[in-house]
């Protein structure tokens, strides 16, 4: 028996650097890199935020700005191009209040403009001009309404005294016409012809006037200084002939309503000082008022321009924060992608090079030489031993295997005791009979009686046969058993097992009751031997739990099943604590007292069963008792 034990580095387990500290290491590497991932989400967000609070407070005051400078330019510059257009005042008084208001919009909105910049700067003085403009606009459209009321006035009148010319040449004519009759017959020639004059010169004056009429009408539609000096030059030819038929009439006392009324229209006709003058005024009003409306135009123009400077200008920032925001979110995005991929790749290499193909390996290894060290198979590859937890895992099993082993040797040596016992007890007797059978035929012979003493060489011979029997089924027991599983008669194993324990029996005064249903042959699949040992164990167990005890009996039942067969050994002990039931069946696990055994019986059992492909329990246990059932599979 070996005592060497493997050696302990205890120095190199203080400062080594264990698996629990490296999975710390890499759970606060992967913490890092969560922490460096939300910061910098963090600063991503809080850049994004500044520069959307930045955009909130200043960029979209200014788009907001920018949107109703841009309208009230655009309302201005509408009402501009019919603001001269207008024919008539109440017409121009409707646009210019409406030019007034969008123009008065436009230097509030520039006022309440907090700090103007740029092209905005210039947009209230600007604004200043476009109204001086429209107030010389109003000078100017005032005057040539004034001018144009004044012709039309004017026109309405030459109109009525038209009218009136007309209505008060009627009779003068009808005069005529009848004084030339009445001298035509008297035969005064000379007075008719004088008639005849006076007749054709107050028609010519008609038709003159008429014309002056007409052509200061057409003076007064004048577009061009062309139409103007054309009717001005028309009219001013007729006006002489009007005015030399009138000269004409001037010692005929009849027509001095129509001289007075036909010199009415001879004065409206006065380049100086009629119509014309008036025409040529409004013309030149209407002049200074297109300068002026050209003015205006490029002063809006201006507005516009410096409008559409300012939104661009605006519209520039505004992009130029958005772009900002974006590249925030973009590095924040990056930033986060890569610290992504690198908590990735790391989880990655802790996850497969270290725990799978590192821990877990060794894991396996070790999992795997501790269930065949439970099953108490003798060899067992255990890993190398390394700088961590595990590795002292390994140094234990190695440790735990060397102590099994001693402990299989020690079990071994008590069950060599016990066995030596039992074969004491079974040979004793036949040597015993042996002796005495010998001693009696050496009488026989010597007094003569050699049949009698063949006699008892024949029962000397049997009992040699008997020991032979024993010994051969000691040794049996005693051999490697076979690695597979065949058809084997159960009936006939336990009886085998029941004859190894005899002695126990009558040593220890246990009644034993065996059952075999209808006392068939039983045949399972098992290994003989190893089906042996698991019920050697199982009835040891049982004469163990009934010793001492007033009521000792052992049963043995022996039981055909639906798929095979059951072996059921049960006691008459004190039964197995509720506490213990789950440990019943662990390696080294026993409620005997110490040095009676080394709780390997039952859990070699289970494992011999388990092989089997069979199921070993307790079937009950309690104050009476307990049982144990075995259950096997028969030949398919």
């Amino acid at each position: 028996m070996m005592d060497a034990r493997l050696p302990v580095n205890t120095a190199a387990r203080d400062w080594r650097l264990g698996i629990g500290a490296r999975l710390v290491a890499a759970f606060v590497t992967i913490v890092g890199l969560a922490v460096g991932a939300c910061l910098v989400g963090w600063l991503s967000y809080e850049r994004l935020s500044g520069e959307l609070s930045r955009i909130v407070e200043d960029q979209m005051p200014k788009l907001a700005f920018a949107s109703r400078l841009s309208k009230a330019g655009a309302d201005i510059g509408s009402v501009t191009a019919v603001l001269t257009g207008a024919e008539i005042r109440a017409e121009y008084e409707d646009i210019r209040r409406t030019y007034a208001a969008r123009l008065k919009a436009l230097e509030g909105l520039l006022e309440t403009n907090a700090a103007p910049t740029g092209s905005s700067a210039d947009l209230l003085p600007l604004a200043s001009a476009i109204r001086d403009n429209l107030r010389q606009i109003d000078l100017a459209a005032g005057k040539r309404f004034t001018l144009m009321e004044a012709m039309r006035s004017d026109v309405d009148e030459l109109r009525w005294v038209q009218a009136d010319l007309l209505e008060e040449a009627d009779p003068l004519v009808d005069d005529i016409r009848f004084n030339i009759e009445t001298e035509t017959r008297k035969g005064a020639g000379a007075a008719a012809l004088d008639e005849q004059r006076k007749s054709e010169a107050l028609l010519t004056a008609l038709s003159q006037a008429n014309l002056a009429t007409g052509l200061i009408a057409r003076l007064v539609n004048a577009t061009t200084l062309d139409e103007l000096q054309e009717a001005n030059a028309f009219l001013g030819d007729s006006a002489d002939e009007l005015a030399s038929r009138l000269a004409t009439l001037e010692t005929w006392p009849d027509s001095i309503t129509v001289r007075q009324l036909a010199a009415r229209i001879l004065q409206q006709s006065n380049p100086a000082t009629g119509i014309p003058n008036r025409k040529r005024s409004e013309m030149q009003e209407a002049g200074e008022l297109a300068a002026l409306a050209t003015e205006n135009n490029r002063l809006v123009g201006d507005l516009g321009r410096l409008i559409g400077s300012e939104v661009v200008a605006i519209e520039k920032s505004a992009d130029a924060a958005a772009a900002r925001a974006a590249a925030a979110i973009e590095t924040g995005r990056a930033l986060l992608a890569a610290i992504a991929v690198l908590s990735v790749i790391l989880a990655v290499a802790i996850g497969y090079l270290y725990v799978h193909r590192n821990l877990l390996t060794r894991i396996r290894l070790l999992a795997a030489a501790a269930v065949a060290m439970s099953e108490g198979k003798p060899t067992t590859q255990i890993p190398a031993a390394g700088p961590d937890e595990l590795g002292d895992l390994a140094h234990a099993l190695m440790l735990f295997r060397q102590a099994r082993d001693e402990l299989v040797q020690s079990a071994k040596l008590a069950a060599l005791g016990q066995m030596a016992a039992g074969i004491g007890h079974e040979l004793n007797q036949p040597l015993a009979a042996i002796k005495a059978h010998i001693h009696s035929g050496k009488t026989l012979i010597e007094r003569g009686k050699s049949e009698q003493a063949l006699v008892n060489l024949g029962k000397i011979r049997d009992l040699t046969g008997r020991m032979a029997d024993q010994i051969s089924h000691i040794r049996r027991f005693a051999r490697r058993p076979q690695s597979h599983s065949h058809p084997v008669d159960l009936t006939e194993v336990v009886r085998e097992a029941l004859s190894l324990l005899e002695h126990r029996f009558e040593e220890e005064d246990v009644d034993l009751k065996l059952t075999i249903e209808q006392g068939n042959k039983m045949e399972v699949l098992a290994e003989p031997i190893r089906l042996e040992q698991v019920a050697v164990n199982l009835i040891s167990n049982a004469l163990d739990a009934v010793k001492g005890l007033e009521t000792r009996t052992v049963t043995v039942d022996i039981r055909q099943t639906g798929d095979g067969a059951s072996l059921i050994v049960g006691d008459t002990g004190k039964g197995i604590a509720p506490g213990d039931l789950h440990a019943v069946f662990d390696p080294f696990f026993t409620t005997k007292p110490a040095g009676s055994g080394l709780g390997l019986g039952l859990s070699i059992s289970y494992n011999i069963v388990k092989d089997f492909g069979a199921s070993i329990s307790v079937l009950e246990t309690g104050p009476d008792g307990t049982r144990f059932i075995v259950s096997l599979k028969g030949l398919e």
